[in-house]
């Protein structure tokens, strides 16, 4: 296994990990999480906990992986600064309550500091392949 992809592909482990224990927690305490958090709707919170379900099964599955696939790979950096962007006017709005703003901005920092490192994993396996290349 190159080494020049452990980087990345902890990073999509670590991020499997994250998005499980967020998804098992919506998903099993959406009622509890959406009081919590000021959501009036506790299947918003439930829908949220099957998708990052999804996701993390997604990301264990690209982890597997013998060989990553970059284009995949930066589609998941992608997807989570959609998730960190989207966090901004959720909190803007006012659409949760203190607990629930501090809460998903703790979790966008996450979210961000995990595509950060996937991407750093990414440019570290290009790096690789360009110095391949010239050698």
């Amino acid at each position: 296994m190159n080494d020049r992809q452990s980087l990345l592909r902890n990073s999509l482990r670590a991020n499997a990990a994250f998005s499980t224990l967020s998804g098992l927690t919506f998903l099993l305490g959406a009622s509890a999480v959406a009081e919590a958090i000021g959501l009036g709707d506790a299947r918003i919170v439930a829908g949220t906990g099957v998708q990052l379900l999804g996701f993390a099964a997604l990301l264990l599955f690209i982890a597997s992986r013998e060989t990553l696939h970059l284009p995949t790979a930066l589609l998941i950096v992608a997807a989570d600064l959609a998730w960190v962007i989207g966090t901004v006017p959720v909190v803007a709005l006012d659409l949760l309550n203190r607990k629930g703003a501090i809460a998903a901005v703790g979790i966008a920092d996450v979210v961000l500091i995990l595509a950060v490192l996937q991407y750093l994993g990414v440019r570290r396996i290009r790096g690789s392949r360009t110095l391949s290349a010239a050698s």
